[in-house]
């Protein structure tokens, strides 16, 4: 929830501070004045402005702001230069109070920086908790110190990720969001929801309305957007796994049958009907002839009389080089697991770096917007006794002082590119000893074979073979080995596709599970309502361009009202287009509070007396925002020109509607 408390304005003139000051309550609350240039627009930009969303009004900045802001201010028909302003807003989400500050026009403080006060207006001075904020700059949403995301969590809304119009996915801004709820005087009555800004979200106004109603939509779409990702995983897991099969296949000289190459819920019985063959043959008929070839050289045994002693030497060489081997293996292996000590250490680090880069950045970025916050402290001046202070346990050396901002920021950024050299550097070291680690073994691996047939003609005392066939044994024994080292990588990868069946399975499930409708009962539910409410809302406030008020419909593509698959707005004429508006704003609210939505609760209407509206239609729209009741709040902006609607505004009773009176111009000289 959203309570506009309190809004105070500032403006140094040449001949003195003068501004306004006005106070609002829960419920209706009327700003009416004798004539509409008497600044009640200026105060509610007032409140765009101090929440960062006068893009509602057309632009960012104080550019968007009226004259008085920037210029001049009218007083007894006299023009007074403006020297400086700012704005004061009382804000609370229905437990925290906070006063947010932000300058119009001042030579040292830029408009993109807004200070937070964790206290009411009166007592910013005693407040506990001061920080400030940036808005309107890049990642202003989403980074700690942006004033957007203070705001999201100030009010405890809970944004979502949308589609935007370049194929990504953003946060959903809060601009559109109250552009919903803020109708503004000179863009705000053109049609529904016309000021809403362009920030780059596709559908915009149907993810602003999917949100405040909470329709399970957003989330259905999100899980099918989780769902694409999940298959997309999925199919590039298991491609790896059929890639890797059947290359490990292919180095052996063998062919795969049966290899499921798209995922499936397959089972085991499923992956029974795989099979490798090496020469058309079944995998395991071929190591079985090689074992039959081996086993018929084996029973011939090698010539050995004359060269015992050299086999002798041969094997003790074999067999220190393997010790040798061995070692290097170890050396590699404690190195390797210190590489990746260093790389994880290196990746904390460089987290920190960044953190601490961030925040200097955020830090900087605020200073340069004029931020004096903690303006002794930054100076290592102690801010309760004026003495100086240190972040550092070391004694003070006369002569030295601590970084800067901007200094911090380079050398942080120079440690960033240092810690990240070495990094590369640590891993390309992992990566060369992994290498080096691989090709041992495959050398340990052969000399273990080439020992074992030495020892074994070693102890042979037949003398008719030749030496060739001892290296023919250890070909057939490396072939066979390798085919049997193949089947034990198929049958774990074929486990792997068993887990990765079972996620297909997972992902099937859920798949399922989505409504086929894109609506779900709660859905239909609310747009229902929402027709509803909208349909009585007109027939409150006599709008009659549409005379079957059972044509009207509300779009199931973007939830707006229709009448024959059509815009209604094109059957309405200009006083009527008004009364949609006021129908479908507070419909949108009557739904949210009925139904569970995300409704922040506060609206504001400039001027709602568009085109001749009589003051009958007027009192029947101020009757239904009375109720809505006190845990909302409306502000609405009113020039009261005609006895009529002067009578309407005096029927009120002061228990259910505020009325702030402008007299002659809202800015007046503050005492």
């Amino acid at each position: 929830m959203l309570k506009i408390d309190r809004v105070r304005v500032e403006i140094q003139t040449e001949a003195g501070l003068y501004g306004v000051d006005e106070k609002f309550e829960t419920g209706l609350n009327l700003l009416a004045s004798e004539d509409n240039t008497w600044g009640k627009s200026s105060i509610l930009e007032a409140i765009y402005y101090g929440l960062g969303f006068e893009e509602i009004v057309g632009g960012v900045g104080e550019k968007v702001l009226t004259s008085v802001y920037k210029t001049y201010i009218e007083h007894d028909e006299k023009k007074l230069a403006v020297l400086e302003s700012k704005i004061y807003l009382q804000i609370s989400n229905g437990k925290e109070t906070v006063t947010l500050y932000r300058a119009a026009k001042m030579e040292n403080r830029n408009s993109k920086l807004i200070t937070v006060y964790y206290a009411e207006l009166d007592k910013i001075g005693e407040a506990t908790l001061i920080y400030d904020t940036y808005v309107h700059m890049k990642n202003s949403s989403v980074n700690e110190q942006g004033f957007h995301n203070f705001l999201e969590n100030f009010l405890n809304i809970k944004l979502p990720k949308v589609p935007t119009t370049d194929g990504n996915q953003r946060k959903l801004y809060l601009q559109l969001i109250f552009s919903c709820m803020f109708i503004e005087q000179k863009h705000g009555w053109g049609d529904l929801f016309s000021g809403m800004p362009i920030l780059g979200i596709k559908d915009a106004k149907k993810r602003v309305l999917e949100f405040v109603m909470n329709l399970d939509t957003l989330s259905n779409e999100k899980k099918k957007e989780e769902l694409k990702a999940e298959e997309i995983k999925i199919k590039k897991d298991w491609g790896k796994v059929v890639n890797d099969i059947i290359t490990a296949c292919s180095k052996e000289n063998c062919d795969v049958i049966g290899i499921p190459m798209k995922p499936s819920a397959l089972t085991e019985i499923d992956l029974s009907g795989m099979h490798i063959l090496k020469n058309k043959k079944n995998i395991s008929e071929s190591i079985e002839e090689l074992k039959k070839e081996y086993s018929q050289i084996e029973c011939v045994k090698p010539k050995v009389v004359d060269n015992f002693d050299k086999l002798q030497e041969e094997l003790n060489k074999i067999e220190n080089d393997v010790a040798s081997y061995e070692e290097d293996v170890k050396w590699l292996q404690d190195h390797i697991m210190n590489e990746k000590a260093m790389i994880e250490t290196l990746n904390n680090n460089l987290e920190i770096i960044s953190n601490d880069l961030r925040n200097n950045k955020d830090a900087a970025k605020l200073r340069e917007l004029g931020s004096e916050l903690n303006c002794l402290t930054s100076k290592d001046i102690c801010p309760v006794c004026n003495q100086k202070i240190s972040d550092s346990l070391l004694p003070n050396v006369e002569g030295i002082e601590i970084m800067s901002i901007d200094v911090n920021i380079h050398h942080l950024n120079a440690q960033k590119k240092m810690l990240e050299y070495a990094k590369e550097s640590h891993k390309k070291n992992r990566e060369d000893m992994d290498k080096k680690l691989q090709l041992l073994h495959g050398k340990i691996f052969s000399l273990r074979r080439l020992a074992k047939a030495i020892r074994s003609d070693l102890y042979s005392v037949d003398d008719n073979l030749s030496e060739a066939l001892v290296y023919k044994k250890i070909e057939l024994q490396m072939e066979v080995d390798n085919l049997e080292n193949l089947i034990k990588f198929v049958d774990e990868q074929k486990e792997v596709l068993l887990r990765f069946a079972d996620e297909w399975k997972v992902y099937l499930q859920r798949k399922k599970e989505l409504p086929k409708d894109k609506f779900t009962d709660s859905d239909r539910k609310k747009i229902q309502l929402l027709r509803n409410k909208f349909v009585a809302n007109l027939e409150k406030y006599n709008y009659k361009s549409v005379i079957d008020k059972n044509e009207i419909n509300i779009s199931e593509d973007n939830y707006l009202p229709i009448v024959e698959q059509f815009d209604m707005k094109f059957d309405s004429s200009a006083s009527d287009n008004v009364r949609g508006i006021w129908a479908y704003t507070v419909a949108l609210q009557q739904v949210s509070m009925n139904m569970g939505g995300n409704h922040p609760r506060v609206l504001i209407f400039d001027e709602p007396v568009q085109h001749s509206i009589v003051p009958g239609d007027m009192k029947n729209f101020l009757d239904s925002i009375i109720e809505l009741g006190k845990n909302c709040q409306t502000i609405i902006g009113i020039t009261v020109k005609d006895s009529d609607t002067q009578k309407k505004i005096d029927e009120l009773d002061d228990n259910v509607c505020n009325l702030i009176k402008v007299k002659n111009k809202a800015f007046q000289k503050l005492a």
